[in-house]
């Protein structure tokens, strides 16, 4: 077995977003020869097909943003952030430490922490976003501050999102196992003449192209290879032709117990 898990993908298992929240509505694709090196380089061969919802057309998702700007003062702290009334970080206040753009940043850690939002810091402005899979979101973003000060943009005016459409659903895990959605179909149709070799799974965000990743930010991906037996992913046909039928009747990740 030759599954291979992306810098993304394993900081996302570490974080604990899990493979059901990194990948949730996220997609497939499938190429000819073998799976690069690294869940991390580029994808290598020639595109036979995208896996998605019973073979219908993706939408990729963009998900939606907002911030938070530290704008003053030299001591204190941010007590809570809400987003639309709910407080994302409950751990509690995040003390002034050092710099605006340092406070930010542990600001960032602290609601990454609690996964209900991803945050990354950029010097003194925190930018929130949604969790993948979550697409079109509104809501108002405050926080209540000791001394520090700030300014807002509210989720959905920085990015309004987009939300994902067809992508691909996990099933609840068991055993360590999590599994495709058994109502759910994964199929796609055959976009090249090929053998099939390998492939990508990728979560919901467009902004993934499959290049190199090479520094943050570090995109979800599991790579595997492709055979009719013994392999990551096993198909009854692995001889793609245009426009030709094709279905993942069984897909799974195992997080290992030792």
């Amino acid at each position: 077995m030759t599954v291979r898990l992306s810098t993304g993908c394993r900081n996302g298992l570490a974080a604990g977003l899990g493979f059901q929240g990194l990948f949730n509505r996220g997609y497939m694709e499938v190429y000819s020869g073998s799976q690069p090196a690294t869940g991390d380089a580029a994808k290598t061969g020639t595109l036979l097909g995208v896996v998605s919802a019973g073979s219908a057309a993706l939408t990729k998702e963009t998900r939606a943003t907002g911030s938070i700007t530290l704008t003053g003062g030299a001591s204190g702290s941010i007590n809570t952030v809400t987003v639309g009334g709910l407080n994302i970080i409950p751990d509690g206040a995040v003390p002034f430490n050092t710099s605006l753009n340092q406070t930010a940043s542990d600001l960032a850690d602290a609601i990454n922490r609690n996964g209900m939002f991803e945050a990354v810091a950029a010097a003194a402005v925190v930018t929130l976003k949604g969790r993948p899979g979550s697409g079109v979101l509104t809501a108002a973003v405050t926080s209540t501050l000791t001394t520090i000060t700030a300014t807002y943009v509210n989720m959905g005016s920085g990015v309004a999102g987009v939300a994902p459409v067809n992508g691909l659903i996990l099933g609840p895990a068991a055993a360590g196992f999590i599994s495709k959605l058994a109502s759910q179909i994964w199929s796609f149709n055959g976009l090249a003449i090929g053998t099939a070799g390998w492939f990508r799974l990728y979560g919901s965000d467009t902004a993934d192209s499959g290049a190199l990743i090479s520094g943050a930010p570090y995109y979800p991906r599991v790579d595997g290879s492709i055979a009719t037996s013994g392999a990551d992913m096993n198909l009854s046909n692995i001889s793609i032709t245009i426009a030709s039928p094709n279905t993942v009747d069984a897909f799974s990740l195992i997080v290992p117990a030792a």
